[in-house]
């Protein structure tokens, strides 16, 4: 028996021995080869038969069989950049770039097969190669080499080469891995806002918390903005509790590391408040002379912005609501063209915005506008007596300043306000809503007195007249009417006097007469009669229609006979 390579092995106890030995069968040549090793077995062998003679050639040999001796290789090593990851290390690249990663499985036999995982996700790997080691030739080198693109999701996860080879123990493969440390600049989000809770925050009431979340390798360090200036916070948080209306504005967040700067993130904040009047004018008292122009402005501050409503309230006393006043403009400037007496009185502002569903309004002190002129109103009036009686004239007039002089003309007559002279009587004027109603009366009032009073009022910016126009009217014209009312009330009484009465009759009940006796068969409940001796005899009953009829009611009329009360 001789190898492949010529070299002849024996027969050994313990190492070659006849695989069939004792088989009745010759020519069996099957060897086995114990405690096989790598350097003395491993190969191909072939089996040689020496000729029969050395002058016969007739020498056989068998085809060549291979014998592999396996050998585990080594633990699998990574390396990056030519050195080797030692375990605990990990292999820090750059976002965006491109890493060449070795896996190495050596001293093994047949060549291990290598494969890539990052966490369990299998990658495929470039290229793997396998060589005789140089110092050992019987055995292998497997070699395989991974592009790694580095991306930001790939950083912190585990890359792990696997060793696959038969002559591992269960299951077969050996693995060693690393942790990617992928660099990259940092990127930020604020966390902790939503559309509906930014939309209603309230001064005063409502609490802010955001956070700038800042995702970046090497760590990055991160500050905030307020309309574009730094501003001191918690670290990356920014807390603002209660939120107040300065706290309104546009805020970033920003990081920086070794690689950067990251883009700033923006968010805007506002702040909403209810209204509150902060002016209203000119002035809280305005003087406008009659039939000019007068213009109130009002302004407000809230978020949202305010709206408007002007109220005017002619009483002069004093309103703490406009509900007692009524609404006449929804503009911050109030204009009153020709202004009149009618326009005098208070004039309050209100401010009005929505936060949420909520309306808030606000209030603003009243403003009080005195209309100056002389005395207005109306040039002629009319008034009605009734001879004998007395007679009121009266005329209205407006005026500020109120009136100094007031007199009544009629004639050549002069009444001066107040006074008296006969059946005539100056009253003094009774002041409604900066206005002024004089009053003339006039007692046992006759048919002369009929004519035309004038009204001559003054006051420190003029004069005006007022002509009231008195017809008074003869008693003897009242007469007939009076007479004709009383006699239709007495009338109507007399008519419903009757109909009473016949409403009685109808409810009092009726009375039935016997045709031989006069006996009374229904009496009315209030009627007393005399007993009588002898026994009632019941009668047969009569029809409905015989009972009720005109002829038959006349007759048991007529039979009903009321007696005094007898004493038993």
């Amino acid at each position: 028996m001789y190898s492949i390579q010529l070299k002849p092995v024996g027969i050994y106890r313990g190492k070659y021995e006849w695989a069939n030995e004792n088989s009745p069968i010759g020519g069996d040549c099957s060897l086995w080869v114990r405690a096989a090793t790598l350097q003395l077995d491993d190969g191909q062998w072939q089996c040689q038969v020496t000729a029969s003679n050395y002058d016969v050639q007739d020498a056989l040999s068998s085809p060549p069989a291979a014998l592999a001796v396996r050998v585990p290789p080594q633990t699998p090593r990574i390396l990056f950049n030519g050195s080797h990851v030692l375990p605990g290390q990990n292999i820090t690249v750059a976002a965006g770039s491109r890493a060449t990663v070795v896996c190495e499985a050596r001293y093994g036999n047949p060549p291990a097969y290598i494969e890539w995982y990052l966490d369990k996700e299998r990658l495929t790997a470039w290229s793997q190669t396998n060589a005789s080691e140089v110092e050992r030739p019987r055995v292998w080198a497997a070699r395989s080499v991974l592009e790694l693109g580095a991306s930001r999701s790939a950083h912190g996860r585990q890359l792990s080469c696997r060793s696959h080879h038969p002559s591992y123990p269960s299951p077969y493969y050996r693995d060693s891995y690393t942790m990617l440390d992928v660099t990259f600049v940092p990127v930020v989000s604020i966390v902790g806002s939503d559309a509906s809770s930014l939309a209603s925050l309230e001064e005063g009431s409502s609490a802010l918390t955001l956070e700038c979340r800042a995702d970046g390798n090497p760590s990055p360090y991160v500050w905030w903005t307020k309309d574009g200036q730094v501003i001191g916070t918690n670290g990356p948080r920014l807390i603002r509790a209660p939120v107040y209306r300065n706290h309104s504005g546009i805020y970033g967040c920003q990081a920086r590391n070794s690689l950067g700067t990251s883009e700033p993130v923006k968010i805007e904040i506002d702040v909403k408040y209810p209204p509150r009047v902060i002016w209203v004018g000119p002035d809280t008292v305005v003087e406008a002379n009659l039939f000019t122009q007068v213009t109130l402005e009002c302004k407000a501050e809230g978020n949202p912005p305010p709206s408007y409503q002007w109220y005017h309230n002619p009483s002069p006393a004093i309103s703490s609501h406009p509900d007692e006043g009524y609404p006449i403009s929804s503009t911050p400037q109030l204009q009153l063209h020709n202004v009149s007496y009618t326009q005098h009185g208070r004039y309050t502002c209100v401010a009005i915005n929505h936060i949420g569903l909520e309306e808030r309004t606000h209030q603003s002190e009243a403003i009080t506008l005195n209309v100056l002129g002389p005395p207005v109103g109306a040039e002629t009036g009319t008034a009605h007596a009734w001879s004998g009686g007395e007679a009121k004239v009266q005329a209205t007039v407006c005026a500020d300043p109120p009136p100094r002089r007031a007199a009544w003309l009629w004639g050549s007559l002069r009444l001066d306000v107040p006074s008296s002279i006969g059946r005539y009587k100056a009253i003094d004027a009774a002041s409604i809503n900066g206005c002024y109603r004089y009053t003339l009366t006039i007692s046992s009032v006759s048919m002369s007195d009929a004519r035309v009073y004038v009204l001559h009022v003054e006051n420190e910016r003029g004069f005006s007249s007022h002509a009231v126009s008195l017809t008074v009217h003869e008693t003897a014209h009242v007469a007939p009417l009076i007479v004709a009312a009383l006699l239709i009330a007495a009338l109507l009484v007399i008519v419903l006097c009757l109909i009473l009465r016949c409403r009685r009759k109808r409810e009092s009940v009726e009375y039935k007469a016997d045709d031989l006796d006069n006996e009374k068969a229904v009496l009315p409940a209030d009627a007393v009669y005399a007993p009588r001796d002898q026994t009632r005899v019941p009668r047969t009953a009569e029809p409905v229609s015989s009972r009720y009829s005109p002829a038959a009611l006349q007759v048991r009329r007529a039979a009903v006979v009321l007696q005094p009360p007898t004493t038993v």
